[in-house]
Formats: C-alpha cells, structure tokens, sequence
C-alpha cells in the first residue's frame, strides 16, 4: 500500500472505482477515471490523448471500437491498442468531447492537455467526498486494478501482458494484488 507517497498505490476494486467516480465534479474526471479502469493505461498516456484516439467520429460522438494510446504517449514507446468496453462506449458517447487535439485539453493553456497535477487534485477531492482518502489510491490505482481483475478472473499471465503492454511479466507480477483471502482460499483449497 502506498503510505505518505511511497509504496504502490492501493488498486481500485468495482466498488472504489464506482464511489470516486461518483463524487467527480466533472465529467471530463469521471471519463479519466473510466478510461484508466477500462483500460488500465497509464495516467500519463490518458491526459496526453488526442480526440481522435477515442472516436471514430468525434462529431457524431461516435468511439472507436478500441482506444489507441500511439507510443509517442507511453511509458516504453510502443503504441498499444485496447478493446472498448461497452460501458467505456457509453460513457464516449455521452461526453461532449473538443472537435480536435486532446481529449482532456488544458482550461489555461490551448496547446496542452489536462495536467497529471490538476488531475491528481480532482482525483483527492473524489477520494475525500467518498471517505477513502489516506487508503494509498493514487492515479495509479485503476491501473492496478485492471491488471489485479484480470489476474482474479483466471486469465492467463501472457494475455494479461498483451492488454497492459508491461515490457516483462517481472515488473507485471509486482502490479498484481493478492489479498488475504486469496492467500487463505488457497491453503484451504490445496
């Protein structure tokens, strides 16, 4: 658990995900959050997002059928392609998204996207209205979060690689949450 800045971040289960998206002052926060929790992207990638890598057709509102993070925009500098969820669709298509550059664009600055700062600041006020503040959530959670679902859900370790983009599954594996019930549920079961 992330304490005082240090550690990895808490991840994000059904339940915390839906009470910080429902105490976002915004839709533009709520569609940040969803995009990380349905993706499990970096924060980084998400902000620096242009229009076009979520709609096929942004005047009709209408997503793509997967979500482009091109690698000029990530981490390790390899473009990557995920699904869209349907529930990610839904949430495209009733945002007013800007007619072009980014997704999540700057209110001071024209030529720049959302700041992981400002971001951050909505995300704590979230975390604060929901009660869950000072519990290691960072932007970060809903990363880790996606990948701990799908570890959960049984899939395999390589398709798992596949939809993060993580480089090695050493540096996978360090994301993946184990609760203690899962420690017990295995002994139990063995």
């Amino acid at each position: 658990m992330k304490i005082s800045g240090f550690g990895q971040s808490t991840p994000l289960s059904l339940l915390t995900y839906q009470q910080i998206s429902n105490h976002f002052a915004t839709d533009v926060h709520r569609l940040f959050l969803a995009i990380a929790w349905y993706t499990g992207e970096r924060p980084n990638a998400i902000l620096s997002m242009d229009v076009s890598h979520a709609y096929s057709d942004i005047a009709k509102r209408q997503p793509r059928d997967s979500v482009l993070f091109p690698a000029s925009n990530r981490k390790d500098k390899q473009s990557r392609e995920v699904f869209s969820h349907r529930a990610l669709k839904l949430m495209l298509s009733a945002y007013q998204p800007p007619e072009k550059g980014f997704l999540f664009p700057s209110l001071y600055k024209a030529d720049r996207h959302l700041s992981r700062q400002a971001m951050d600041k909505a995300f704590r006020r979230a975390l604060k209205k929901a009660g869950l503040e000072n519990q290691g959530f960072s932007l970060y959670s809903a990363r880790r979060g996606f990948i701990t679902r799908l570890a959960e859900q049984g899939y395999d370790i390589k398709v798992i690689q596949k939809l993060t983009g993580h480089r090695s599954l050493s540096s996978l594996v360090r994301d993946i949450e184990v609760s203690d019930s899962q420690l017990k549920s295995a002994i139990d079961n063995f």
